[in-house]
């Protein structure tokens, strides 16, 4: 007796992926399966619009219960792989959507005092969305599912680089207007799987998506993005939106304020910091979250340094000095290493440094040193151990002087 072939539908809760698991409850006739037969699966990374969890839960979940459609939530449930994942929710009549998470994607930054990168591959979306997806599969239906991928119709990059060495048909929600998200992607490629591409077979773009939606449901549908997403384009929809959500727009600007302080090029956007962007549109209830927030923590005097072995390539070491009650306290004692040292204090969009040696921008390998003060949500840290890095970092003295 055959076994029975499941369809996996990777649910993002954004326009692409919401559009085709509403044409599948509503035409029977574009189903891969039956309902019963299709399993939805949604990776929480913790940090996405609160306004995203309260759509899918007002209109797409109770479709799902009225037609006993199996709902999956998962998340990462630590920093490491060994830590496994948390099954959030598991169910054919979901009542809520889980979006807190477990551990979050802000958690990692903070820990680590970085943004997303928003050059490259997208690693956040492989570390906190696709490896735990497979995982659950591996466990639960590895060799017996389809999995569908929302790409649009314009994607077919993206779909090119996603199909290579897949035994599965899983359905992700790409659309007809991605062709160059899905040719810059592999978030999926680790998946084993057959993938294939409702949207692109109905030659569905994202504009298509937006009215089938609002033709269903009646409502216009947000972009599915955490908050602090580098990729999501801050037009002026996306502007009003973070007006909506003060609280999380605040906690953001807090991330981004630690990855500049250890990185005075680690704005969350391309040239643009998240904290100006918030001043400058008004948005004094998220700027004021944000300012209470890290008055009232501890605060740490920061050594940092970075050896480039060449552009954009670089290993960090970070040493937590002194931590102290709160910002003003730190700033005293980095006014006394810029006093004792006779190196002035320089300011960056408000954050202080005191340089102690500068990169160079053309000749690698080159070093930067220096010391800063933000909240004391850093531990000291180097990738490979302080001991390995003091090495490179002699070694490298030796070389260049």
């Amino acid at each position: 007796m055959a076994k029975t072939v499941a369809t996996i539908l990777s649910y993002g809760m954004g326009v692409e992926s919401s559009a085709i698991l509403l044409r599948w409850i509503m035409s029977p006739v574009t189903r891969p399966c039956s309902l019963e037969d299709l399993i939805v699966i949604t990776s929480q990374v913790g940090d996405e619009y609160t306004d995203t969890g309260r759509d899918v839960e007002a209109h797409i979940l109770p479709l799902m219960r009225a037609q006993g459609i199996r709902y999956v939530q998962v998340a990462r449930h630590g920093h490491f792989e060994a830590d496994g994942i948390t099954v959030l929710d598991d169910s054919r009549t979901p009542a809520r959507v889980f979006l807190e998470g477990d551990y979050k994607l802000s958690d990692e930054l903070k820990r680590n005092g970085t943004v997303p990168q928003y050059g490259g591959v997208h690693r956040c979306a492989l570390k906190f969305k696709a490896w735990v997806i497979e995982q659950w599969l591996e466990e639960h239906v590895r060799g017996r599912a389809r999995h569908a991928i929302g790409y649009n119709a314009d994607e077919t990059g993206r779909v090119a680089r996603s199909e290579y060495a897949f035994g599965e048909r899983i359905a992700f929600g790409f659309n007809a207007d991605e062709k160059s998200r899905i040719s810059r992607s592999c978030e999926y490629n680790t998946l084993s799987r057959e993938a294939f591409y409702p949207l692109l077979e109905w030659g569905w773009d994202r504009r298509t998506c937006i009215e089938y939606i609002r033709s269903v449901l009646g409502i216009t549908w947000k972009k599915s993005a955490c908050v602090y997403c580098p990729f999501n384009a801050l037009r002026d929809d996306a502007i009003e939106r973070q007006r909506e959500h003060p609280r999380q727009v605040g906690d953001a600007m807090r991330i981004e304020h630690l990855s500049l302080a250890l990185n005075p090029r680690g704005t969350i956007y391309k040239g643009r910091s998240l904290i100006q962007i918030t001043v400058e549109a008004g948005n004094e209830v998220a700027v004021e979250m944000y300012r209470k927030s890290i008055e009232s923590e501890p605060w740490a005097v920061y050594r940092v340094r970075r050896i480039y072995s060449g552009k954009g390539k670089a290993d960090r070491a970070v040493e937590k000095l002194h931590v102290f009650e709160g910002p003003a306290e730190a700033r005293m004692a980095l006014n006394t290493i810029s006093a004792s040292s006779g190196v002035a204090v320089e300011e960056l969009r408000g954050i202080p440094y005191v340089w102690h040696e500068r990169r160079s921008e053309t000749d690698f390998p080159t070093r930067e040193e220096f010391i800063t003060i933000a909240p004391a949500a850093v531990e000291t840290k180097a990738r490979y151990g302080l001991d390995w890095f003091d090495g490179r970092w002699s070694a490298l003295q030796l070389r260049l002087f």
